[in-house]
């Protein structure tokens, strides 16, 4: 979509786009696509973003960036980010296809290969 915005000189300019899929996706149900895809058993295991920050103090990062990187995860997680819009559609001329889809497809061509599947 990046690519179609850019080609398509001033048409965008000064809009912001809101790009979304077809439906609205939970982090859970995004790693259940993966996982039926892939065959591999991948769980999703939510982290409270305070918890988060504390890891990341853990490993070396600085305070101040964690800091920020809680709020950024506080912010794209409130709820204000579940909206569906036609921005995808206006860019791309079809509709948005669906992340089981583009997974299903991505996984074909060799992503998240790292052995063979768990059994």
């Amino acid at each position: 979509m990046v690519t179609a915005v850019l080609a398509d000189g001033d048409r965008y300019a000064g809009r912001t786009l809101r790009l979304t899929g077809p439906r609205l996706l939970a982090w859970r149900e995004a790693v259940a696509a993966i996982s039926a895809a892939t065959g591999r058993p991948v769980v999703y295991t939510p982290v409270p973003t305070r918890a988060y920050g504390e890891a990341l103090t853990g490993f070396g990062v600085p305070a101040e960036q964690a800091g920020l990187l809680v709020e950024v995860f506080e912010t794209l997680l409130d709820g204000r980010n579940t909206q569906l819009t036609d921005d995808g559609r206006d860019v791309l001329g079809r509709a948005p296809r669906d992340f089981s889809t583009c997974v299903r497809e991505a996984t074909a061509a060799g992503a998240w290969t790292t052995g063979p599947p768990v059994a």
